[in-house]
Parts: structure tokens; sequence; C-alpha cells
């Protein structure tokens, strides 16, 4: 991204659609549009990124091959140098299916048989089953809240018919007929796909922003966002 997105700095979001060669890649993009850049370029295909908190790493998941889809493995990319490292789960942990953070220095991976939580590098990766008691915890996590407290959490309705908002009793209520793919935007916005473009809009008053997507690329999906270092933010 050198040049064109300063991880860390400017806020972008990164986002998995297929190549003109049909396989899954991760793509980053400035918050407001504009030209796209490919941040991988593997056979096996990813999915599911999600960026750190100081917008400097994705996590994601690969597939182990071109012909083994289901096999994922979790994976960690530098976005200032471009290095990566596989992140080891033990021997019996599930298939992965999900990656989130928790804060800076955890990643927490949903797989087919439970939770775990990961230390980030350049800690020692030590991974340890999330327990009962911190479930409810970790499944926050992987899911898209607005309010701060969180009132209100993001999914898609129930029919099918876009995305809806749920609120801490369980009212439903609709919020974009024509959304998918939603993507936390801070505490009182929410991003979503919306045809080709990725809408921002204000949970309450106010205007949505719109971005298109560049039209080389199909089938985007599965965003991540990170806002940008505000003025006068403290280094980590």
């Amino acid at each position: 991204m050198r040049h064109r997105i300063e991880a860390g700095e400017d806020p972008y979001v990164v986002f998995v659609a297929d190549a003109p060669d049909g396989r899954g890649d991760l793509w980053a993009m400035h918050t407001g549009g504009g030209e796209s850049v490919q941040l991988t370029f593997s056979l096996p295909a990813e999915s599911r990124p999600a960026l750190s908190p100081d917008g400097d790493v994705i996590a994601f998941l690969r597939a182990r091959s071109s012909a083994d889809t289901v096999h994922r493995r979790v994976w960690l990319m530098n976005l200032l140098n471009g290095a990566e490292r596989e992140m080891e789960l033990p021997e019996g942990a599930g298939a992965p299916t999900e990656v989130a953070w928790r804060g800076r220095g955890a990643l927490l991976v949903r797989t087919s048989d439970g939770t775990w939580l990961l230390d980030a590098p350049p800690a020692p990766s030590e991974p340890r089953r999330v327990a009962p008691a911190e479930a409810s915890r970790a499944d926050s996590a992987f899911a898209v809240h607005v309010g701060d407290p969180p009132f209100g959490r993001i999914t898609a309705c129930a029919d099918g018919a876009g995305l809806c908002v749920v609120d801490g009793a369980g009212q439903v209520s609709s919020l974009a007929p024509g959304g998918r793919d939603p993507v936390a935007f801070g505490a009182d916005s929410v991003g979503y796909l919306e045809g080709s473009e990725l809408v921002v809009r204000p949970i309450g008053p106010g205007r949505a922003r719109r971005a298109r997507l560049p039209t080389r690329l199909e089938n985007a999906r599965e965003f991540t966002a990170f806002l940008g270092r505000r003025a006068g933010q403290d280094e980590p």
C-alpha cells in the first residue's frame, strides 16, 4: 500500500473481492473511494479479514490450497512491511471460520469447535480455549454494534431483505432494505454494501456517504474498517 494508503494513519477499508482470475483476494481502499490496492496474490483464497485496532495489521483466513477451501488457516499480515505469519492452532481445535481482535494484542478465532484466544506478535502465541463464562464477551467481538455503550446490533434481516438493527430488548427494525455485509464505522455510524457502493450511514440524523467500488472487482464482501488516527492521538 506504500504511497497509496498509509496504514495506521489513513481511514480505509479492507475487503474480499474476486479478481479477473476468479479467486478471492484481499483489497484495500480509502473510505472515501478511489482506486483499490490489491494486498494478496496467493492462489489459495483469502476470507474474513479483520483490521487491528491500530490499523496496521490484518488478520484473515487463507485456504490450505487452491483445491482445498475447507481447511483454512489463520494468517496475519503486517501492512507496513508486507510480512506474513501463520498463527497456529492446537491439534483438534477445529476449522477456523472467523477472526476478530480483542484489543491491540490478542486475536479471537472462532472455529467449528469453539472459540480460541491467541496472543498477537511479538508476544509468543499460546492458544487457549475461551471459557464458557467468557463466551458472550467473545461473541460480541464478531458482531457489528452501534452506540457507545452499544445499544444495537446490525444483522441480516430474518426475511433476507437487507439489514436490520436489533436493540437490547430484542426489538428489530429495518436499517437498509438493500444492504449487505455490514461493517462497524465507529459508535454512531455503520457501513454496508449496497449494489456497487460502500455506504456509511449515521444511526440518527445526517446524510449517508457513498463510495463506489472499482468496476474491475467482482463480488465484493466481508468488509473491515480502520477510521484513521485522530489528530493528537497518543502513540501506542
